[in-house]
């Protein structure tokens, strides 16, 4: 089941039962009220007949018999019946069980004999009430009360009998009219809840259209729900956690590419040494060689097996350093760097350094000099040394090499930090250089929140800067 068919139903059972509840004690209530005025309106009417006639006839009665007192009685009772007289509305006067007037349909009589009749003093003195039976006919419902008053000692009953059907008939359209109101109300209330929840939870069905075309690769669809309600909230952490999975695809694309962009390169990089080397083990094996002749051989299959050794350590480096894995920042001396580099290269490089702390991962930026030294040592002339500068300016330190080789053409200067790539191929295969070098430090120079910097002039020399930021951050930085 839908959601918004779930919250109709849920809401639509609530207003059910709550008006139901409500017309059924109002309509109880009304129905108590009608019933109550029709008892009254015994009581008042009967009470009043009774008055009438007890205020007519009571005068100097003691010399009257009886059988004339009687009919005095009865006909100032038959004269007010009559005047009084309504429709369904009956009266009826007896003495000892004796009918004096009666105009009901029904023996009212023996229908309350086994009640207490009040006397009309006590009635009037508020000290009782007159008794209201309901009795069920064949006609519909009747409502009847009695009333007991003395003249002359001579005591007389008066009952009233009323049809209450047309009030019963009332009471029972007012149901169906409750019945219609709750049945009309509720389909409009269902109607108007189920368009509402509609309405409400379309950004819902938005957000569940647009999970569906990430789901599918469309990672730049957002659900743009913007609204100050809870669903504007989870439309809003929807759309970051939609920028986040697009990042990490992102940059998973960019690694993947990377990486097959090394691992196709890599193939080419190492297939001209695995010929080399086949081909002299092949001579080694097949061919009649002097021992000069093997000897050759066998330092070319030697220096060949060591490039391939080095070629395949600058990868794994590479590797390592473009996965998203954490790198150690801590703080030490700058000076401790240019001891380790001068004791690595001795007189081969001029190594100046200013007193700061330098803040970074200490392997990986010895592995970094060390890389940009080695280049300018093979590009320089023999016997020319490179210089090495280290110093900081602000929140950015710089590692600086400079040396007086050949230069790089301008046309080259963005590609050289490319993987493999060489100016001169032949020279950088014959002088052991992988192409990975300056790959490998424009890396950590990233990694450490700066960039490589390569200011070169053919014929005169090239200098490579490192910048590095510098911040109080100890902790695990990817």
């Amino acid at each position: 089941m839908k959601l918004w068919v779930r919250l109709t139903a849920i809401s639509t059972a609530i207003i059910i039962a709550v008006l139901g509840l409500s017309l059924i004690t109002i309509n109880a209530a009304q129905e108590a009220a009608l019933k109550r005025a029709d008892e009254e309106n015994v009581r008042m009417s009967l009470s009043l007949i009774c008055r009438n006639v007890t205020s007519a006839v009571n005068t100097d009665t003691s010399q009257i018999q009886s059988i004339t007192l009687r009919s005095i009685v009865n006909y100032y009772f038959s004269t007010y019946a009559h005047l009084l007289r309504r429709e369904n509305v009956y009266y009826t006067l007896s003495q000892h069980e004796k009918y004096l007037f009666n105009n009901s349909p029904i023996d009212i009589a023996h229908v309350i004999e086994d009640t207490e009749i009040p006397k009309l003093s006590h009635i009037a003195l508020g000290e009782a009430e007159i008794p209201v039976v309901r009795l069920s006919t064949i006609n519909g419902d009747m409502l009847v009360g009695a009333c007991s008053f003395t003249i002359t000692n001579q005591s007389f009953t008066a009952h009233l009998s009323m049809d209450v059907s047309e009030t019963d008939k009332q009471i029972l359209k007012m149901r169906w009219v409750s019945v219609f109101v709750l049945i009309t109300a509720c389909i409009c209330a269902a109607l108007l809840i189920a368009f509402m929840i509609r309405l409400a939870l379309r950004p819902v069905q938005k957000m569940t259209e647009t999970a569906a075309l990430i789901a599918g690769g469309e990672y730049n669809r957002r659900t743009s729900v913007y609204t100050k309600d809870e669903i504007g909230q989870l439309s809003k952490a929807f759309d970051q956690m939609a920028n986040s999975i697009e990042e990490k695809i992102s940059s998973l694309d960019d690694q993947l590419h990377r990486s097959q962009l090394l691992l196709g390169a890599l193939a080419h990089e190492l297939k001209t040494p695995m010929t080399s080397i086949i081909g002299y083990a092949d001579s080694l094996l097949h061919m009649p060689l002097s021992e000069e002749q093997r000897i050759v051989c066998a330092e070319r299959i030697l220096t060949t097996g060591k490039h391939t050794e080095l070629l395949s350590q600058k990868l794994m480096e590479l590797i390592s350093l473009t996965e998203d894995e954490h790198i150690y920042k801590k703080r030490f001396p700058a000076c401790h760097l240019a001891d380790t580099l001068r004791e690595l290269f001795g007189s081969k490089a001029i190594i100046s350094c200013e007193p700061f702390e330098l803040f970074g991962d200490k392997t990986l930026l010895l592995s970094m000099t060390a890389n940009l030294i080695e280049n300018a040592i093979r590009v320089s002339p023999e016997g020319e040394k490179v210089r090495v500068d280290i110093c900081r300016n602000g929140m950015v330190a710089y590692i600086s090499v400079s040396d007086k080789g050949c230069g790089i053409p301008s046309v080259y200067i963005d590609l050289v930090t490319e993987p493999f790539f060489r100016v001169d191929k032949s020279r950088s295969r014959s002088s052991g250089g992988a192409g990975l070098g300056l790959t490998i430090c424009k890396l950590i120079a990233e990694r450490h929140g700066g960039k490589i910097i390569i200011e070169s002039e053919p014929g005169k020399g090239t200098r490579v800067t490192a910048s590095l930021l510098q911040n109080d951050d100890n902790s695990p930085t990817s």
